[in-house]
């Protein structure tokens, strides 16, 4: 799990997109995002200076708390996306070799190493002498996501 850094800030909300919103910190644009049950705690007003905490992600700062200028903080709470059962992630280890026997086991020819994602391994397989297909494999080794192989990614002929 990729660890972010914490952030604290203080400036003037520009634009506000539902939940999300643009800060102007230091002449500077920050997007923001304080989720949906956040945005119902501490509604966002367009020229409202705020302080903010929270981690910067990528492409945003996940707020963990905010406050009007001058004002007590609001925790904010975001939610763990929920994927559903097919994409469960079990406690196991990422071990390459429990991906490849579940998915030889399921039939399945395999081409190349397994790539190590996050939270699963992509495969690249396919059955008989059928179309190359990328799986998704969970750590436990359930087979969640068939797709068409990408032949740039993996380097099969078309």
């Amino acid at each position: 799990m990729p660890h972010h850094e914490k952030v604290a800030l203080a400036g003037v909300i520009e634009h506000v997109f539902a939940h999300r919103f643009t800060l102007i910190c230091n002449e500077q644009a920050y997007l923001a995002d304080l989720g949906p049950k956040g945005v119902e705690a501490f509604p966002l007003k367009q020229g409202q200076a705020v302080r903010l905490e929270g981690e910067q992600r990528p492409s945003e700062i996940k707020v963990a708390r905010i406050a009007r200028k001058g004002g007590a903080f609001v925790a904010v709470e975001h939610k763990k996306p929920h994927h559903g059962p097919k994409h469960a992630h079990a406690d196991a280890p990422a071990d390459a070799g429990i991906v490849l026997a579940a998915v030889k086991k399921a039939g399945w020819t395999v081409k190349g190493k397994p790539e190590r994602k996050p939270k699963h391994f992509e495969v690249l397989a396919r059955h008989d002498a059928g179309e190359w297909t990328e799986l998704h494999v969970d750590f436990a080794g359930v087979i969640y996501k068939q797709k068409a192989a990408d032949h740039g990614k993996w380097n099969v002929p078309a």
